[in-house]
């Protein structure tokens, strides 16, 4: 199973090296939600994440993780719903610790994580773009993983990353994170796609009960403020379904 997540910032590195024009984004996969249902998914703040784990909570259903999704209806004025192709690519790098974000490129599905629904949104020429991503864990695997993460975030500060013999340096910084989740992180990572040519997606995670929520926002830096928005206007919605 693929993460729409994964290779729709994939997309935008192998595209931006070569046009130098930002691409991102998904669709549902194998395991999304179907319209309606209410049986738990397969498988499977605002504070930074605990050293202890709470305990565990019950899957996110198929209907709510549908329900965290961001619609068209959720966002300013002057964005559109776009889907992009499939992407193949896979990341290493040679810093073993931190290679949680190699693996955050590449196009393999999460280890324990069920892959819920996706949406994709661009604005203007695809000179912003919007990738969000429901996922879905049992026992404590949700908290785990922001875990994970925040502890990558700390640690990973440059990164050489390798793709298709491609050789290119990734910088992760740690950003304001949206409020109102049981857990939050958010980040940016610069990615050098070319000398002197770099990227710099922002990220933000969710974590409410089992369910996690990652956002993806691809735009001009000037649009940072649009970013901080999105992310809390999703990070509200998906808390509200998995409430629900």
């Amino acid at each position: 199973m693929r993460t729409p997540i994964r290779r729709g910032l994939a997309a935008t590195l192998a595209v931006s090296a070569l046009t130098l024009t930002a691409a991102c984004g998904g669709g549902e996969k194998d395991g999304a939600a179907k319209d309606g249902a209410d049986k738990p998914a397969a498988g499977a703040t605002t504070a930074a994440p605990t050293s202890e784990a709470p305990a565990a909570a019950k899957p996110l259903t198929d209907a709510q993780m549908k329900a965290a999704l961001l619609e068209l209806k959720d966002l300013p004025s002057g964005w559109k719903t776009t889907k992009h192709a499939d992407s193949k690519t896979a990341y290493k790098t040679s810093k073993t610790e931190c290679q949680f974000f190699a693996d955050m490129m590449s196009s393999d599905g999460i280890t324990g994580a069920t892959t819920g629904p996706s949406a994709d949104f661009a604005r203007g020429n695809n000179d912003a773009e919007i990738n969000e991503q429901v996922l879905n864990f049992t026992g404590t695997g949700a908290a785990d993983h922001l875990k994970q993460l925040d502890t990558a975030i700390d640690t990973c500060a440059e990164i050489p990353v390798e793709a298709d013999g491609q050789k290119m340096k990734i910088t992760v910084k740690k950003r304001p994170a949206p409020q109102g989740a049981e857990e939050a992180l958010a980040f940016s990572l610069g990615v050098e796609v070319a000398p002197g040519i770099t990227i710099a997606p922002n990220f933000a995670y969710a974590r409410q009960g089992n369910g996690v929520v990652r956002l993806m926002v691809l735009a001009a830096p000037a649009a940072s403020k649009d970013f901080d928005e999105i992310a809390k206007t999703a990070t509200d919605k998906f808390v509200k379904a998995a409430q629900g």
